[in-house]
């Protein structure tokens, strides 16, 4: 009789573990990852770095203050919307839990892996402020239209630059030599010669933004 009843209680115990295990396995594990997003929140778009995620949401780090029960959207270059709330936040860390559980091996195929050596991917901010940009010996002021890690769009009310080597000053950040790539009338674009810190462009755009 005692041994039918430990057997019972082993049995009880097999079955509660088997059910906890399957439950995390339900809940996905999480992959670590490092990749670059556009954190949209109150309106505006600051950058975020993905630091894993699973099928019920994903951490972050961010540079502008959230906090718990906040809606966000996380945007990836392949134009991949994540929505979720934010469920924990600890200095520029947080976490966000999605409604609905997704296909986390559907969103890493998908193209939004941002490769630093593909500059183009790089999730551009839309921020307006003044600049000087350096060109030839002449000093022409420009307005920031837009900036990434790897380059910016400017507005130049002078004549029209030309191709070629130029420098761009913006206000609190270090002058970024660069490249004249493209330009219209009224606006260029200038692809900077080596990749800002991403931690240092991060906390520069929140600054601006404020």
């Amino acid at each position: 009789m005692l041994a039918a009843k430990s057997l019972n209680v082993r049995l009880q115990e097999d079955g509660v573990a088997g059910a906890l295990e399957a439950d995390r396995r339900k809940e996905g594990r999480h992959v670590a990852l490092l990749r670059v997003g556009l954190l949209h929140i109150r309106g505006t778009r600051t950058l975020c770095v993905v630091k894993n995620i699973s099928a019920n949401g994903l951490s972050a780090r961010a540079y502008q203050k959230l906090s718990i029960g906040d809606e966000v959207h996380i945007e990836f270059k392949s134009g991949g919307l994540l929505s979720g709330r934010v469920v924990w936040a600890r200095d520029w860390n947080l976490g966000v839990e999605f409604p609905d559980p997704i296909d986390v091996e559907a969103v890493l195929s998908s193209r939004w892996v941002i490769e630093a050596q593909r500059r183009r991917n790089l999730p551009r901010i839309p921020l307006v402020c003044d600049g000087k940009l350096k060109k030839s010996g002449r000093l022409m002021a420009v307005k920031l239209l837009d900036i990434s890690q790897g380059g910016a769009r400017l507005r130049i009310d002078a004549s029209p630059v030309d191709h070629g080597e130029a420098v761009l000053s913006l206000p609190d950040l270090a002058p970024a030599p660069g490249v004249i790539r493209w330009m219209t009338t009224d606006q260029a674009g200038i692809s900077f010669n080596a990749c800002l810190p991403f931690e240092q462009l991060a906390s520069w755009v929140h600054a601006q933004q404020r």
